[in-house]
């Protein structure tokens, strides 16, 4: 993975306009067209709904009284196509999931 990041615009579904530092996976040149930041969205809602349906499962047998979840993501252009990255490293992105039993 390049661990050169570029700046480039995104538009939310209410039309604004934010900037995010992503980086370019693969070869091809990251280019400065506005992309739709919903492609973004959809794969950290895919993640949730993938991690809130194990956490259901275990909380059946292991019978936790209390979870939480950190999830960070680095955003990736690959082929002109946004995705997000799950990466090794406390500074840029992780899973991190906490169960807590009561006395």
């Amino acid at each position: 993975m390049a661990d050169k990041t570029k700046i480039i615009s995104f538009e939310l579904s209410d039309g604004k306009i934010i900037k995010v530092e992503v980086t370019p996976i693969g070869e091809q040149p990251v280019s400065a067209e506005t992309r739709v930041f919903k492609q973004a969205t959809e794969i950290i809602k895919s993640i949730a709904e993938d991690v809130a349906g194990t956490l259901k499962d275990i909380s059946e047998t292991v019978k936790p009284d209390k979870f939480s979840v950190k999830l960070g993501l680095q955003i990736g252009v690959e082929s002109g196509q946004l995705t997000a990255l799950i990466v090794k490293g406390t500074g840029t992105a992780n899973l991190e999931i906490t169960m807590e039993w009561g006395k």
